[in-house]
């Protein structure tokens, strides 16, 4: 059996050749526009757009193997062969957690874990005149901070144009994917305030804004100064208030990857609700009323409080008494009216009383109203006139009557009477009465008005 040794040579020379053949594999990728590489031990870099310079962003995908590898990733001037030519750098640690480098060392804001197959969003907002850049990685759909105004690798801190995107890990291995170059994210700025909204106890209100700046952008919604759970979007709808949320103030904060911007607070006033009913009177008197007629009169109700009022039922009750226009289910908004028609018909004589009733949700109700009126018996009344005969020749006579003396006068006889007499059967009782009477010749001209007689009908 033969063995075969490997010199330490030509390991190294395995070694380079396998690192050349990653890095080929990596721009070969590349040059066929696919947008994801890898690192397996050894350094891949992936080429930006263009040299960026001055304020600019670059975001890319990155997965890890395992939940605690070595990868480190950052931007280089031409393909990075060593972590000292990285200026602006991510990674994930052999800790389980997220980091960046601030000049000479690794640091995070807050304790950002990460986990094997989980694609991670990162997020580089670069300012290579200052040589310094804010480093973010998107945990779902939130925005996580890894660090803020970070320093350049101290070897790289007087870079100002970088043009490569490189990782390497040591410990398992790192996919990069989708890596893009753009113009440096543009903080919020409010350009739709919300707006002060009253409404009245159990409504909701609605706040809205409107911001500029680089998406994507997110929003939080406070009451008082304490932040809305679930309210992370740009419009906002309370619950149904009450009036211990009267003056309460809301704001809003939008933010993104470049900064966050805090809208003018909105303040909710909250009016209690009042649910009153009016009507035009509280008594309706029909007076006498003929048996087997009616009498109608109108009320007019009225919504006097700033909420809905819905009617619930309505009643009536005494002998010849009856109401319509208002029924159940009826709904009246504030300041609407409706009409209530109630109707008197007596079926005999004599006094009658009754109520009308309307109830609702409102804090007067039942709304009533008292009904009176007198039915009378049908008495046929008649006058009956006479007169002396003409000294003229005439054809006949037309007899006049009005209930005001000297008339105006209405003709009783549809045609002339050939009799010196009329019954008039039209009269009522309780009611004087004003007679005249004219002849007529037999060219049909008619005289003037005879002296005037009365009669009071008992």
């Amino acid at each position: 059996m033969k063995t075969i040794r490997i010199t330490e040579k030509i390991k190294n020379k395995i070694q380079t050749i396998a690192a050349v053949m990653t890095m080929m594999f990596a721009f070969g990728t590349a040059a066929h526009a696919s947008t994801c590489f890898t690192s397996y031990g050894s350094w891949a870099n992936y080429p930006l757009s263009q040299a960026a310079t001055g304020k600019f962003q670059v975001t890319f995908d990155a997965t890890p193997s395992a939940a605690s590898i070595n990868g480190t990733m950052g931007l280089s001037f031409g393909a990075a062969s060593g972590y000292t030519n990285l200026a602006a750098i991510v990674r994930f640690n052999e800790t389980g957690t997220i980091d960046a480098r601030n000049s000479t060392v690794f640091a995070a804001a807050a304790k950002i874990p990460y986990s094997a197959g989980t694609k991670y969003h990162f997020i580089l907002d670069v300012n290579a005149v200052a040589h310094t850049y804010t480093a973010y990685v998107m945990i779902g759909s939130v925005q996580a901070t890894i660090g803020t105004n970070f320093a350049f690798r101290s070897e790289q801190a007087s870079t100002s144009s970088l043009n490569n995107l490189g990782a390497v890990d040591t410990i398992g291995n790192v996919s990069v994917c989708n890596a893009a170059l753009a113009p440096s994210a543009v903080a919020p700025s409010i350009t739709s305030q919300p707006v002060s909204k009253t409404v009245i106890a159990g409504n909701t209100a609605s706040f809205t804004v409107a911001a500029a700046g680089t998406a994507p952008m997110t929003f939080q919604w406070k009451k008082n100064g304490v932040a809305i759970s679930g309210a992370t979007s740009s419009a906002y709808s309370t619950p149904a208030e009450t009036t211990t949320d009267n003056n309460a103030r809301f704001t809003v904060a939008a933010s993104n990857s470049a900064g966050s911007s805090t809208s003018d607070a909105a303040t909710l006033t909250v009016s209690a609700a009042t649910h009153l009913l009016s009507c035009t009177t509280s008594s309706l008197n029909f007076g006498s009323v003929n048996v087997s007629s009616n009498s109608t009169k109108t009320v007019m109700f009225t919504n006097a409080g700033n909420s809905t009022i819905t009617v619930s039922n309505l009643t009536v009750s005494g002998a010849g008494f009856n109401a319509g226009g208002i029924s159940s289910g009826l709904i009246l908004t504030p300041g609407q009216t409706a009409s209530l028609t109630a109707t008197f018909a007596p079926s005999g004589s004599g006094s009658v009383t009754g109520s009308v009733s309307v109830a609702s949700n409102a804090t007067n109700s039942p709304d009533s109203i008292s009904l009176s009126g007198t039915g009378v018996a049908v008495v046929n009344h008649s006058v009956g006139l006479s007169w002396l005969p003409s000294t003229s020749k005439v054809m006949g006579y037309n007899a006049y009557s009005s209930q005001q003396s000297g008339g105006p006068y209405a003709k009783l006889t549809s045609t002339p009477l050939a009799a010196t007499s009329y019954s008039d059967s039209t009269v009522q009782g309780g009611t004087t009465y004003y007679f005249v009477v004219t002849s007529v010749d037999s060219s049909n001209t008619e005289s003037g008005y005879s002296g005037e007689v009365s009669a009071l009908v008992p």
